[in-house]
C-alpha cells in the first residue's frame, strides 16, 4: 500500500474526487472540509482511502508529514477549476482549508520522496 503523500497525491491529481484539489497552480492542497468528510472520510464511502474516518486525525497526518495550513487572503485561482471549485464551496458554507508542503508540487512529483513523516 502507498505511503500517506503518495495516496494523497493520486487523490488529488484524481478527476474523482469533488472534495479535494489543486490550488495556487499546483503548489498547493485545497480541501472542501464538509464534503471531504462525507465523500473520503465518510465511512461507507466507495471512494475510501484512508483508515480513519475523522478529519483530525487526517489533519494531523498532513502535519506529521510537514504540511502547514495557510490562509487564503490572496486572489481568487486563476484556473477555472479551481475558482469554481471554490465559488461550489462558498455557495454552500463549507470551509476550504489549504495545506502546503515544499515537497508536494503538482509540477515536481519527484520531490514526493522528501515528504517524509516527523
Amino acid at each position: 500500500s502507498l505511503c500517506f503523500p503518495h495516496k494523497l497525491w493520486k487523490m488529488v491529481e484524481s478527476q474523482r474526487f469533488q472534495s479535494i484539489w489543486w490550488s495556487e497552480g499546483g503548489k498547493c492542497v485545497a480541501i472542501n472540509e464538509e464534503l471531504f468528510k462525507e465523500e473520503v472520510l465518510g465511512s461507507g464511502g466507495p471512494l475510501r482511502v484512508f483508515a480513519t474516518q475523522h478529519m483530525k486525525s487526517f489533519l494531523r497526518q498532513l502535519n506529521l508529514y510537514g504540511f502547514t495550513k495557510i490562509q487564503q487572503d490572496f486572489q481568487r485561482s486563476a484556473s477555472l477549476p479551481e475558482f469554481l471549485a471554490e465559488e461550489a464551496a462558498a455557495s454552500a458554507h463549507s470551509e476550504i482549508l489549504y495545506y502546503y508542503n515544499p515537497n508536494f508540487s503538482r509540477e515536481h512529483p519527484h520531490l514526493l520522496e522528501k515528504c517524509k513523516r516527523r
